[in-house]
């Protein structure tokens, strides 16, 4: 980087301009050209000696060679010239055998510099012939000598190296050539009194060195230049170290604190601007910064930057949706083994390519961001990835979810609803599959998941999920059907009741009962796994049967000890395809003494009624006994409000996935609030689903829902735990938790 700090200082030796002190000035000696050579010179050299003296100069420093002549006369008089200067001449000499400029310069011999007062001329140049910084001695190993720029400065010794400053105006340091200095009147002499003399080499003689803006210049004046550079106080560093510390931590705040592009742009510009800002007053102030580092970090980071964007734009962004694609999918979720607790979720689009022969580049993107905006429901924190093909994915938390089968069940068919594309309806047909397994890559999560969705159907299982049960158990899954046929025939198949809560006054009011089936090798299984293969299977007449015969013996058992609050039964809407399941119903009640008004159908998947007309007959010869009906997960079908309008229902269900989403989403929230405004309108009972914090069920008593069930009001429970929160409901009162 040494190259760019030569540039910068090059250009910050343009900045300023600073006169010298004018207390030091330079004579240079010129070569002699007579046959006397060396003598020639030495008799030169004593005349300036003299005529120096006779100017008054306070301090003569005698920076070019001395040597024996072939004249010992010529030499005993300068010698003796010099003795009688005493301590006010100098003679300089090299002492850095190391440095090739040092190598260089001609030796003076030892007859001159016995006993007499020798300071150093070395200095190193760097590859321009540059010299930017210079010690205050020098030694050869043997002694260290002063280098010649400190006794030109009058001021205290220096201790360390000296930043050499070339804001010092050269042309304005007095130069005289030696043969003028006779001829020169006695007032220009006078000019030299007091003054600091340097004796140098003229310029055909010397060794050169380079000045900024300047060109070569004799290599005395490197030294003169040093002096002024003290005398003023200047000469001092700014290391790289200094540099990338405090420019590398403004940079770092810069990053940290400014998110956003347009405020992070800003910020990098103050960052330069500070940068330049700092080279201006360090060149003011004489100071050498090495600003190279601090930009050589800028560059990386900028590097880093360019290709982080450049990655975002291109490598891990569609660039016809302008969605994060699977390539940064992967890169989000890590490249070991995916956090337990993650689902990746992806949405497969059929028909798509066919749709989008039809389309427009633009409305192509227009499409997928919608269909993108719907899987996110509004939610700004969801990231929605898109492969460029038919697949969407994103992650969910699966623990957020009890019934994470249901919530996707009712995302699809949001997400399903026509889209409008330029005046255009488009249709959107999506199967969604999940993987939910353990210790798998990334890679490997998605492509399972992608392949479940393959697996799906959009008629009959729109949702597939896989997970390491699913995977690890090929043998379990082969055997589900035998193994459900036992469960049903050992009536292993139970049921849990999940309180439902008045939201007005906080008081339990009924349950819904729901299938529990605990594996002997398995454990819990999911109610969606085994429902789904009892109606492969042609036996969901019996489990409906089964699990009705024990709701209404949960409720004679209840009604034995005076309690009689409502008990839901969950009844798929493919049931209703015939009288079998009225024939069921009217059949169990009667072996019953429980009071049919006590009771309540919840109706499942309505968007699967084909036929409205033979649904309405059976849900009027029900309803004659005082039995009343409920629409499940309403506002996640698509046939929902057909079945709301054509069928006698009496309750509305409003799905999780909305009541869940309350705070986050303000579509969520209002969503919840129409549904509950639609059924005190048309007269039905409003129960929210999946209520699992004091702050929901505040809410949603505050948007007029009636009931309300979730993990806040009460866990699914055996019929003796539900029996006794009733007592102590009777006793005590209203859990203090529902109050308010």
């Amino acid at each position: 980087m040494r190259p760019v700090d030569i540039g910068l200082w090059s250009i910050q030796s343009k900045m300023f301009e600073h006169k010298p002190s004018g207390e030091i000035a330079l004579v240079t000696v010129e070569k002699a050209e007579s046959a006397k050579g060396v003598a020639a010179d030495n008799e030169d050299l004593l005349r300036t000696l003299r005529n120096l003296d006779a100017a008054g100069a306070k301090r003569i420093v005698v920076d070019l060679p001395v040597r024996r002549s072939g004249s010992p006369e010529v030499d005993a008089q300068l010698r003796a010239e010099l003795e009688r200067l005493g301590d006010r001449v100098i003679l300089t000499k090299v002492v850095r055998q190391d440095f090739l400029e040092s190598r260089a310069i001609a030796k003076s011999s030892r007859y001159f510099l016995d006993d007499m007062r020798v300071v150093s001329s070395d200095y190193q140049t760097d590859f321009l012939d540059f010299v930017w910084a210079i010690e205050p001695s020098y030694s050869d190993g043997h002694e260290r000598i002063p280098a010649l720029w400190t006794v030109l400065n009058d001021s205290q010794p220096a201790q360390g190296t000296l930043r050499v400053d070339y804001t010092v105006d050269v042309p304005s340091i007095r130069q005289l050539a030696s043969s003028e200095l006779g001829k020169s009147r006695p007032a220009d002499r006078a000019t030299f009194k007091d003054k600091s003399i340097v004796l140098g080499a003229a310029s055909a003689r010397a060794h050169s060195v380079k000045v900024p803006e300047f060109g070569y210049v004799p290599s005395s004046m490197v030294h003169i230049v040093a002096a002024e550079t003290a005398k003023r106080g200047a000469g001092g560093t700014l290391n790289w170290g200094t540099g990338i510390g405090a420019f590398g931590i403004l940079l770092l705040l810069a990053a940290m604190l400014f998110r956003d592009s347009p405020r992070r742009r800003t910020a990098y510009v103050l960052w330069f601007a500070s940068l330049v800002v700092a080279a201006i007053v360090t060149a003011k102030m004489g100071v050498r910064g090495e600003f190279s580092a601090p930009l050589a970090v800028g560059g990386f980071y900028a590097i880093f930057r360019v290709s982080a964007n450049f990655k975002r734009r291109h490598l891990y962004i569609e660039q016809r949706s302008k969605l994060p694609n699977f390539i940064a999918l992967q890169r989000d979720l890590g490249d070991g083994a995916a956090g337990k607790d993650a689902a990746i979720v992806i949405a497969k689009i059929s028909r798509i390519d066919a749709m989008f022969a039809t389309l427009s580049q633009t409305d192509q993107g227009r499409y997928l961001r919608q269909l993108a905006s719907r899987l996110a429901l509004g939610d700004q924190k969801q990231t929605i990835y898109y492969d460029g093909g038919k697949n969407f994915a994103f992650v969910l938390p699966s623990a957020a979810f009890y019934d994470l089968q249901g919530h996707l069940e009712g995302l699809r068919a949001i997400a399903s609803q026509s889209v409008n594309v330029s005046g255009r309806d488009l249709d959107v047909s999506m199967t969604i599959g999940v993987d939910q397994s353990f210790d798998k890559t990334v890679s490997s999560r998605v492509n399972s998941a992608i392949s479940a969705a393959d697996q799906a159907r959009e008629a009959y299982r729109p949702v597939f999920i896989i997970s390491d049960f699913a995977t690890d158990s090929e043998d379990w899954d082969y055997s589900l059907q035998a193994r459900l046929e036992d469960a049903l025939s050992e009536d292993r198949i139970a049921i849990k009741l999940q309180p439902q809560a008045d939201l007005r006054t906080g008081k339990i009011v009924g349950a819904e009962a729901l299938a529990r089936w605990v594996d002997e090798e398995h454990g819990d299984i999911a109610p969606s796994r085994f429902i789904l293969q009892c109606e492969r299977a042609g036996r969901l007449d019996d489990l409906t049967k089964r699990i009705m015969q024990k709701s209404l013996r949960a409720g004679e058992n209840l009604l034995d000890d005076n309690l009689d609050p409502q008990i839901s039964i969950n009844v798929s809407a493919i049931q209703f395809v015939d009288h079998r399941i009225a024939d069921l119903l009217e059949e169990n009640l009667a072996a019953c003494r429980i009071n049919p008004e006590n009771l309540t159908i919840e109706v499942t998947e309505t968007a699967r009624i084909e036929d409205f007309a033979v649904a309405r007959e059976v849900f009027d010869r029900i309803g004659r006994s005082g039995v009343k009906f409920s629409i499940d997960d309403f506002g996640i079908a698509s046939a929902n409000f057909d079945a709301l309008y054509q069928l006698p229902f009496s309750e509305l269900k409003i799905d999780q996935m909305f009541v869940q989403q309350i705070f986050q989403s303000h579509m969520a929230r209002s969503i919840v609030a129409n549904l509950a405004r639609l059924a005190d309108e048309t007269g039905l009972v409003s129960i929210a689903e999946g209520i699992e914090n004091q702050q929901t069920y505040a809410i949603l008593k505050e948007l007029g829902c009636q009931v309300g069930q979730g993990f806040f009001i009460a866990r699914p429970m055996t019929l003796a735990e539900f029996r006794e929160m009733l007592f102590l409901q009777s006793s005590n009162g209203i859990p203090r938790n529902l109050v308010g």
